[in-house]
């Protein structure tokens, strides 16, 4: 138990080694802005990455049963998934890989089939439109390329694009949207009414997928098992997009090991400072020994003052790294990320992430003084009296 008497040593220290409270505080200081700063950032990335899944692709994607090519009687499993909870909106669709030509220009493209009413739930392209309506695909023979795609073509609003492939009937398109999202899309997908799909694959009343939205992704991966079991092929966001987790993965482990490393330089500033105190106080220590202060009581005095010191710089380094934070936010920073533009740098205040921060300042700065503590404790008080 801490008593009174160790917290009014530790705190008299405190307050006559000016230099040494400073630089113990600052170091600490140190290592808890720039974490806050540094995981600001990074939560910030992950945060730009989780809207782009969240709002404009799929978080679940049922597939044909292995060695099939189409799922048929989909209409059933549609309604099947539609009594599952959490389910935001569902679209059947059919894609297919096809050559698309104008003039001298070709291209291959995803050519993806479906009620663009039911697939702009998913993919938001209503709202990504640069030209066009998205809507006017439900009209076969229309057709709404991504920007990139259209650029590649030299394909413009009204323009006719030649749709073909091996095992497929030829087939003229008329563009009539133009769509932007900042995704893949943009470069390989041109959206069609499933009519047109069809029409193109020679094909009937069948569909290869369906993508399915959800009130929160964090539930996919268990709801893609749970439709596995219907014997059909779903995966979920985090499998059907490997590159998105391994960049919030990567993200995460880097906060963590980066925190570490400030971490660890504030431990050892805190240690070294400590060390230094018990061999400028060993004629003090040698003194509350003789008037009948204990080992322990010697021994909670470092930990308390160092606790102190760890809280004290812990305090300072947040308000830093949130002065900090707000500076770089007005920082101009353009860059499109997901169909929107970004005009600042993506910081986001966690404030659970700032409170671990200071735990462990505080119980690293606490672990820094055990050594010296303990040290401190096992000191003779005759030769400590002497100042040796």
């Amino acid at each position: 138990m801490i008593d009174t008497l160790a917290v009014t040593i530790a705190i008299r220290h405190i307050l006559s080694r000016r230099r040494q409270t400073i630089l113990s505080v600052l170091a600490v200081a140190l290592a808890v802005s720039i974490s806050v700063i540094f995981t600001s950032l990074v939560t910030g990335q992950q945060q730009i990455l989780t809207d782009l899944v969240e709002e404009k692709l799929p978080h679940v994607v049922v597939k044909p049963e292995p060695g099939e090519e189409f799922i048929h009687l989909y209409k059933g499993l549609q309604d099947r998934i539609g009594t599952l909870q959490g389910i935001k909106s569902r679209a059947a669709s059919l894609s297919t890989t096809a050559t698309l030509s104008r003039k001298d220009k070709t291209k291959n493209a995803l050519l993806k089939g479906s009620d663009p009413l039911e697939m702009d739930k998913i993919y938001k392209i209503g709202a990504s439109m640069v030209q066009g309506d998205f809507g006017s695909i439900q009209q076969t023979g229309n057709a709404a390329l991504g920007s990139t795609l259209a650029e590649n073509l030299d394909i413009k609003l009204g323009d006719k694009v030649y749709a073909t492939f091996p095992n497929a009937r030829a087939t003229d398109l008329t563009v009539t949207g133009i769509f932007f999202t900042g995704t893949p899309l943009d470069e390989r997908v041109a959206f069609v009414s499933l009519k047109t799909a069809r029409n193109f694959r020679d094909i009937g009343d069948v569909i290869n997928a369906v993508e399915i939205s959800l009130q929160d992704i964090t539930p996919a991966e268990g709801l893609a098992a749970q439709i596995t079991t219907w014997g059909y092929n779903a995966l979920s966001w985090q499998e059907n997009n490997p590159e998105i987790m391994r960049a919030i993965n990567i993200g995460g482990f880097w906060t963590r090991f980066s925190v570490l490393l400030f971490m660890v330089v504030a431990f050892f500033g805190v240690a070294s400072i400590m060390n230094l105190l018990v061999v400028e106080k060993t004629r003090e220590i040698g003194m509350l020994m003789a008037m009948g202060a204990s080992r322990s009581n010697i021994r909670d005095i470092f930990l308390v003052e160092s606790a102190i010191l760890g809280f004290m710089g812990a305090a300072a380094g947040t308000a830093l790294g949130l002065a900090g934070v707000l500076l770089l936010g007005n920082v101009p920073f353009e860059i499109a990320a997901g169909g929107s533009e970004i005009t600042t740098l993506p910081l986001i205040i966690n404030p659970w992430e700032i409170f671990m921060l200071v735990f462990w300042a505080v119980a690293l700065s606490i672990v820094a003084a055990v050594y010296p503590a303990r040290k401190a404790s096992r000191l003779d008080p005759v030769m400590a009296l002497r100042g040796g």
